[in-house]
């Protein structure tokens, strides 16, 4: 057996003499990858940041070791030396972690500089070949952009580079691929389990058990600061002895036929009627034919972000709109709410054109359309009360509006204490619970769901998928269904379409389309996508 590179022993942290880690214990391996799963507020991340010196809250432990050091008795010093040169840290949000006023080449430069003992001629040569061995494109140019002139995937490698940059023993993984399309996801994937194959211990903190799945040998599961189970992936994730990891399981949607209730008891999901579920046949209520939509650049030829797309979108229906960052998705979304001027194409609302026509004609109807974001904090003043935003959703003149926002609050399942609240003051699944009171506040015919989960938790993920189900069956409302987390979209559409570069590339049932994609880019998605295989629904 290999010794412990990581020992953790009755861990606890509080801050401010509230504990919110409670007697951790784990150890992890030289080339092994442990995955801690568990919800916000599980203890995840505070028990990964405790393992670095960062949680600014009150440390104890029966034991704290990472190789030769003492975690327990690390001073200021050695700290500086065990963060980045032994143990390096991968955060979910690279555009927060990377410095946006330096070059990436200039910010992996400074983790060789610290610690190691490399001219600056090899450090140069250095930063390129950690940056080729993450898959970054063109790695000398790349090296010279900043932060915010990468896409997300490529700030992502980024931050892996700038994290292995010194070879670290041990690599903090905290949830590195939640905001990530299928196919960068899986490069990312690839990169940390070459890391671990190549001697490298990894500690995954994540909430996305099929990613799990794929990464790690051993899981341990966090509730209220408190490990509720622990074991091999397959024997957690096939077997699970809690209730909790359980219920965590039933919530992942991959594989979940469509109407089928995430959280429901686990009888449930078997025996319910489901021939409701079926594609629907109402009639088009949204329309849109040859959509082409292009931007200026500087110094550039425009760039062309929508080419000749054509959708529909039927009463009581969804459509799944699915492809990677950049391919157009968000841009048809914003078309199709009037938000964006189509160049060519048109876009019809029952029947009657809502595009290329004045803002007076058109703004009568907008309550016919309405919008669910994936972070609905940035789109609440947080300054307003939900009562506020509920009552502004509202037409002015509506006698009822007291009355309509306490029925609004009762169609999303959240209590009337609630009313006096800001936005900060709610949990990340009541946020989006008000976001989606508030769309259906002007009673639309059809709802745009841009990423409406990608932020959640798998439990409060699941509940929001199951309500955004119960009310288009109770309304007969139409949706566009945006996400890149593919499983997701399964479970959710009746249809599938599947854009690329600005252009449809396969359209159909979203059965058909997950079963037998037809286009080669749509097979290369599918096969991205990470999956929870289960024997049965636990």
């Amino acid at each position: 057996m290999t010794a412990p590179l990581l020992t953790v022993d009755r861990l606890s942290v509080a801050f401010s003499g509230v504990t919110v880690v409670r007697e951790v214990s784990f150890e992890v391996s030289p080339g092994e990858c442990l995955a801690i799963v568990g919800e916000s507020g599980s203890g995840k991340s505070v028990t990964a940041r405790s393992l670095l010196g960062l949680t600014g809250g009150h440390v104890s432990a029966g034991r704290l070791r990472l190789g030769e050091h003492d975690l327990m008795a690390a001073g200021p010093k050695q700290w500086r030396s065990i963060r980045g040169g032994e143990v390096g840290l991968v955060l979910q949000d690279a555009l927060v972690s990377l410095d946006p006023l330096r070059p990436v080449g200039r910010e992996i430069d400074d983790t060789l500089r610290l610690h190691t003992s490399l001219s600056p001629a090899e450090r140069r040569d250095r930063v390129i070949e950690v940056l080729e061995s993450v898959g970054m494109p063109d790695a000398a140019s790349r090296a010279l952009q900043r932060a915010g002139e990468l896409s997300g995937g490529l700030r992502q490698r980024a931050l892996i580079a700038s994290a292995i940059a010194a070879a670290p023993r041990l690599i903090i993984a905290d949830e590195p691929t939640t905001a990530l399309d299928a196919t960068v996801q899986a490069q990312v994937l690839r990169l940390l389990a070459q890391l671990r194959a190549d001697g490298t211990a990894l500690l995954l903190i994540s909430h996305d058990l099929a990613v799990v799945r794929e990464v790690a040998d051993r899981i341990v599961v966090m509730r209220d600061g408190e490990i509720v189970e622990a074991g091999s992936v397959d024997e957690v994730l096939d077997a699970p002895r809690h209730d909790y990891t359980r219920a965590l399981i039933r919530s992942v949607p991959s594989g979940v036929p469509r109407g089928v209730p995430l959280t429901a008891p686990a009888d449930a999901g078997s025996t319910r009627d489901t021939a409701a579920q079926a594609p629907s046949t109402g009639p088009i209520v949204l329309e849109a034919r040859g959509l082409s939509k292009s931007f200026p650049r500087r110094h550039q030829a425009p760039l062309l972000a929508v080419d000749d797309v054509s959708i529909s979108l039927r009463r009581g229906s969804t459509l799944g709109l699915v492809g990677e960052s950049g391919s157009g998705k968000t841009t048809v979304a914003r078309m199709l709410l009037g938000l964006a001027t189509p160049d060519d194409g048109t876009v019809d609302l029952e029947g009657a054109r809502f595009s290329g026509i004045p803002e007076r004609q058109r703004r009568p109807r907008r309550r016919m359309l309405g919008a669910i974001y994936q972070d609905p904090l940035s789109s609440f003043d947080p300054r307003h009360t939900v009562q506020r935003i509920l009552r502004d959703a509202l037409d002015p003149s509506d006698v009822t509006a007291p009355r309509r926002v306490t029925e609004l609050l009762d169609s999303v399942g959240l209590p009337s204490s609630v009313l006096t609240r800001r936005p900060l003051h709610l949990s990340g699944g009541q946020r989006q619970r008000v976001a989606i009171a508030r769309a259906l506040a002007p009673r639309p015919e059809v709802i745009v769901c841009d990423e409406p989960v990608s932020a959640l938790d798998v439990s409060v993920q699941a509940q929001v998928l199951d309500l955004l189900d119960e009310l288009q069956r109770e309304h007969g409302l139409a949706y566009l269904f945006i996400s890149h987390d593919l499983g997701v979209v399964q479970h959710m559409s009746d249809r599938i379409a599947v854009m690329r570069a600005g252009t449809i590339v396969e359209e159909g049932d979203a059965t058909t389309v997950f079963a037998s994609p037809q286009h080669e880019y749509t097979r290369q998605l599918v096969a991205s996508t990470p999956r929870l295989e289960r024997n049965q629904r636990s």
